[in-house]
């Protein structure tokens, strides 16, 4: 989908099928924190993606989305080491890792002062 008003459904909500809206942003700082601010201000939070050629931009434009799941030059690459995982209203629990047995337990932190014995 292209121009897609902001706050529209599409750019708003999880549409389970072949849609995709973008997010543009240039070198400028003031176009890349409306693109962050636009990118989370949604209620939902499942995966996104940041397409770039500067490495370093995209990890940090990265570490500003509030989506379980974040993509470099990529989209949908799974992996069963990795947690797959939404944030906000999108999912619950971390499938496909070791991440996942946390919903099948819970841990518990005692401590035994042993002076007192």
């Amino acid at each position: 989908m292209v121009d897609v008003p902001e706050g529209a459904d599409a750019a708003r909500e999880e549409i389970f099928g072949p849609v995709v809206t973008v997010e543009t942003f240039t070198d400028e700082d003031e176009d890349e924190d409306e693109a962050v601010r636009r990118a989370n201000d949604v209620p939902l939070g499942l995966s996104a993606s940041v397409r770039t050629e500067n490495a370093r931009r995209s990890h940090a434009v990265a570490a500003r989305l509030d989506f379980g799941t974040v993509w470099f030059d990529s989209h949908l690459v799974l992996s069963s080491e990795v947690p797959w995982d939404g944030f906000k209203g999108s999912g619950y629990g971390r499938d496909l890792s070791a991440y996942a047995l946390d919903d099948c337990s819970r841990t518990q932190h005692v401590m035994h002062h042993h002076a007192r014995t």
